[in-house]
C-alpha cells in the first residue's frame, strides 16, 4: 500500500489519503468486502506497473505466491476479486467498485492481457456513466471528498477515452464518451479542486497552508493538456462540431492547426517545478510531493504534451501533405528523446506502459518520411527510430507480445467454415 502511495497515486489518485490509511489502520478490509476489494485491484496495479518491485516481492517472500510470474499474480488478484462479488454486488454501486475494476483494467494492460483489459474496462466504464462522473451538475448532493475523487476518476476515463480512440484501429472497442455527450461536457467544472487530499474534509475544503508544488496541482495540469487537445479552455474560439468537420477536409485541417498551435504553447505558463528543466533555487521545498514524485509527474505530462501533438500531426498528414508539418514532428521527437534522457528512469517506472506506447506513436510516425533516404532529414529520422527502439526495449515491461492493435480473440463460430 505504500508503494502505491509513494510511486502510483500521484498518477491514478482514486483514494484519498487520509482516509485511506485511516481505513487501513482500523483495518477496515476485515469487514468491508469493497475496500478489501480495493486493496486487492491496488496490489495489482502495482505488481503490474512497478516490475522492479515484483522482484523486490519476491525476495521477501521466496517460495509465496509472488514466485508467480506478474501476469499471474494479477490474475490471481482478479479471481479473488470475482470470488468477493455476491449475485447482489452491482446492484449497490460506489467510486470504491469503480476504482477496483479501472485499476484491474491497468493492470491487465500493464503485462500485455489485452482482451482481459478491455472487458475490464467495458465495466469500469459502465459503472463511470451510472456513477455520472461526466456529468458536473449530478455532483450537488456529494460531500467534498467524494467530489474531488470522482473529478479525478473522469479525468482518468477521459484519458482512457483519448488512448481508445487513437490506439482503436480495429474500431472494436467501446468507448466512454460519445460526439453527443462530448459536446456537452464541462470540462473546467469537472477539474479537480487543486489542493491535496489533506484540505479536503468531507464538509469543506481549505486552501494549503505550505508553499510549494502538489500532487494535485501535476494531475490537472496533465489533465489541461488533454482539454487543450479537444478544444480551447479558454473558450475563446467556436469551432464546428466534428460531425460538420467530417464533411469538410478544410474545417478539419483549420480545427486541428488550431489545436496544435494552443497545444505546442500549452505549458509555457507551467509552474516551475513541472518544467522540464526546474531551477532547484527556484523551487520551493513541499512537505506533500517529493522529488522523485515531482520527477514522475513531469515525465507524465512532458510526455503526454509531445504525443498529443504527435497524434494531431498524424490527423494533419491524412488531410494534407507530410512535408508540410515534417519540421514540427522532427522537432517533437528530439524533444522527446531529451524528455526520456533528462529524467531519471526511476522516475520514469510509474508511467508504466502507456508511456511506452506513448513513445511508439511518435516514433511510428517517424516512419512515414517524405524524404528519400539520402536526404538529411530521412537520415534523421532513422537515427531517431534507431534511439526510441533502444528505450521502449528497456522501458517495456509487459511479458507478451503487443497485440492491442491486432485481433487477438478467435472467432470460434469460424472455426469449422
Amino acid at each position: 500500500m505504500q508503494d502505491y502511495l509513494n510511486y502510483i497515486y500521484p498518477l491514478i489518485p482514486v483514494v484519498h489519503r487520509p482516509s485511506f490509511r485511516q481505513h487501513l489502520s482500523e483495518d477496515r478490509d476485515n469487514y468491508d468486502s469493497n475496500f478489501l476489494g480495493l486493496l486487492v485491484a491496488i496490489c495489482a496495479v502495482v505488481v503490474g506497473i512497478l516490475r522492479s518491485k515484483h522482484d523486490t516481492y519476491r525476495n521477501f517472500q521466496p517460495g509465496s505466491l509472488w514466485d508467480q510470474s506478474r501476469a499471474e499474480f494479477i490474475g490471481r488478484c482478479y479471481s479473488f476479486l470475482i470470488a468477493l462479488r455476491g449475485p447482489d454486488y452491482f446492484d449497490e454501486i460506489g467510486f470504491q467498485k469503480w476504482a477496483s475494476s479501472y485499476l484491474m483494467s491497468i493492470a491487465f494492460f500493464q503485462v500485455g492481457q489485452s482482451n482481459r483489459g478491455r472487458m475490464v474496462e467495458v465495466e469500469c466504464m459502465q459503472l463511470g456513466r451510472l456513477l455520472n462522473l461526466h456529468r458536473i451538475e449530478e455532483y450537488q448532493d456529494l460531500d467534498c471528498i467524494e467530489t474531488q475523487l470522482r473529478k479525478k476518476g473522469f479525468w482518468l476515463l477521459f484519458y482512457v477515452y483519448i488512448h481508445d480512440q487513437v490506439q482503436n484501429l480495429r474500431k472494436e472497442r467501446l468507448t466512454y464518451l460519445d460526439h453527443a455527450n462530448l459536446d456537452t461536457l464541462n470540462l473546467g467544472g469537472l477539474m479537480p479542486t487543486n489542493v491535496d487530499d489533506e484540505q479536503v474534509l468531507k464538509h469543506q475544503t481549505f486552501s494549503s497552508p505550505h508553499i510549494g508544488p502538489s500532487m494535485t496541482e501535476g494531475f490537472v495540469i496533465h489533465s489541461r493538456i488533454f482539454w487543450h487537445a479537444l478544444e480551447s479552455p479558454y473558450g475563446m474560439t467556436v469551432h464546428d462540431c466534428l460531425c460538420c468537420r467530417s464533411r469538410s477536409p478544410a474545417a478539419q485541417a483549420a480545427h486541428l492547426r488550431s489545436r496544435l498551435k494552443e497545444l505546442k504553447y500549452a505549458l509555457d505558463d507551467t509552474p516551475t517545478p513541472f518544467r522540464l528543466w526546474p531551477q532547484p533555487d527556484r523551487c520551493v521545498d513541499s512537505e506533500s510531493v517529493t522529488p522523485s514524485q515531482l520527477g514522475t509527474l513531469r515525465a507524465n505530462i512532458h510526455v503526454t504534451h509531445l504525443w498529443l501533438q504527435s497524434i494531431l500531426l498524424d490527423h494533419l498528414d491524412s488531410i494534407s501533405s507530410p512535408e508540410e508539418n515534417w519540421a514540427d514532428r522532427e522537432a517533437i521527437a528530439t524533444q522527446l528523446l531529451h524528455v526520456l534522457h533528462v529524467i531519471p528512469q526511476d522516475d520514469i517506472e510509474p508511467n508504466g506502459l502507456h508511456l511506452v506506447y506513448k513513445v511508439r506513436d511518435v516514433a511510428v510516425g517517424l516512419l512515414a518520411c517524405p524524404y528519400p533516404v539520402p536526404d538529411p532529414a530521412a537520415r534523421r529520422a532513422q537515427g531517431y527510430v534507431r534511439d526510441f527502439t533502444e528505450i521502449m526495449a528497456r522501458l517495456d515491461a509487459s511479458e507478451t507480445v503487443n497485440t492491442a492493435n491486432l485481433q487477438s480473440w478467435v472467432d470460434t463460430g469460424r472455426l469449422d467454415v
